[in-house]
């Protein structure tokens, strides 16, 4: 029995057909009436069950699974939750476009070269989909000089496009190179806000309506950019910069942005004026701890050179997404203040390429603390 169901039966309400029938009958006797024929089979007491039972019953199961739930901010669905937000002033964040910086760069230099305005700058296929950044100005590289930084923005909105240093490598422009270098992010890509997300910034949203101003006020701040969610937004309380201070650390879905947008958050900390941990409170990115990674995979004889190697290329891409490199596949994900599983990794793997006979890795788990873990490298391989 659902908790909506048992309120409306607390309350006297009858859930059931057979409740139903009791309070219908009930309600006949209170009236001076009889029925005398009530069998199931009776063509009159099937007119009833017809007009008046079965109707109040699509009522209950529409007050339990439609309209209830819309009262409760735990159980509000997509058609209502908005109308939550707006009761606290929390827009739902709509996706946005990121916006970089990739380097173009050449080897001769004898000549001068240019760099149209919407040049695509892509990616190798990641789990099938090809990522794509258009430069946004004529860029113009003169004589001798070997390369120029170039603004970029997404193709189209979305986080998926905030791929970490190198993915972008790729544009159609003989004699010319191209990546996307450390620090590239200016203002992170972001999908249409999750309704989950939503929730917990409501949620989060309740602790503005006090005086009192504590980590849930700050969470609530920093939350409103795109990229950031609530509940990956950490604290440290112990006086880093001296009494009065607090630290926030703030961990991005994929390759971190530029320092220039983590300053204006903390523009528009100080600009609210909010003292919850004293009167200073600094925001930053999560600090990372870098790794280097070997995998062997050991695949069955019979397959194609093809087909095993787009196995390992697939292998590699999932690893890189569970050290939050990209979004091409669901993988559990580096977290801070966690254990990172090999043997966890292993067995999604396994369901994501069925063919593998076995796997290993070079290393046991990663424990981490206030950092999130990051390759430096992978190398996937395969067993003989």
């Amino acid at each position: 029995m659902s908790d909506f169901e048992a309120l409306l039966k607390e309350s006297g309400v009858p859930t059931t057909e057979e409740d139903i029938t009791a309070e219908f009958k009930a309600s006949v006797a209170e009236s001076g009436s009889t029925i005398s024929n009530d069998s199931l089979y009776s063509p009159f007491w099937r007119l009833i069950s017809a007009v008046a039972t079965k109707p109040v019953m699509w009522l209950v199961n529409a007050m339990i699974k439609n309209i209830m739930p819309q009262f409760f901010l735990k159980t509000v669905g997509e058609s209502f939750i908005n109308l939550w937000g707006d009761s606290y002033k929390v827009e739902r964040k709509e996706a946005a476009i990121l916006v970089g910086r990739v380097l173009f760069s050449r080897t001769d230099t004898t000549a001068e070269a240019t760099i149209p305005a919407g040049t695509i700058v892509y990616t190798d296929a990641i789990n099938n989909t090809i990522y794509q950044l258009a430069t946004t100005d004529d860029i113009t590289l003169a004589v001798g000089e070997d390369g120029v930084i170039a603004a970029v923005r997404a193709v189209s909105a979305g986080a998926g496009y905030n791929l970490e240093t190198g993915y972008y490598r790729y544009c159609d422009i003989e004699g010319i190179t191209v990546t996307n270098p450390v620090d590239w992010i200016d203002s992170v890509g972001a999908d249409y806000e999750d309704i989950e997300d939503y929730r917990q910034r409501i949620r989060n949203a309740f602790n503005t309506l006090s005086h009192y101003h504590t980590d849930g006020v700050y969470r609530y701040l920093i939350s409103k950019f795109a990229g950031v969610s609530t509940d990956m937004v950490w604290f440290e309380h112990e006086a880093p910069r001296g009494p009065g201070t607090a630290n926030a650390y703030v961990l991005f879905e994929l390759d971190a942005p530029a320092d220039s947008y983590i300053a204006t958050i903390n523009r528009m900390i100080s600009s609210e004026g909010y003292h919850g941990h004293g009167d200073d409170l600094k925001v930053f990115n999560m600090p990372e701890t870098m790794h280097t990674l070997s995998a062997t995979v050991y695949l069955p004889s019979n397959l194609l050179n093809a087909e095993k190697q787009t196995i390992l290329t697939g292998v590699e891409q999932a690893i890189q997404a569970a050290f939050r490199s990209n979004s091409a596949y669901v993988m559990t994900q580096t977290l801070p203040f966690s254990r990172f599983s090999f043997t966890r990794m292993a067995s999604e793997i396994y369901r994501l390429f069925p063919d593998i006979e076995s796997l290993t890795f070079d290393q046991g788990d990663i424990v981490s603390e206030m950092s999130v873990p990051r390759l430096t490298s992978v190398s996937v391989v395969e067993g003989s």
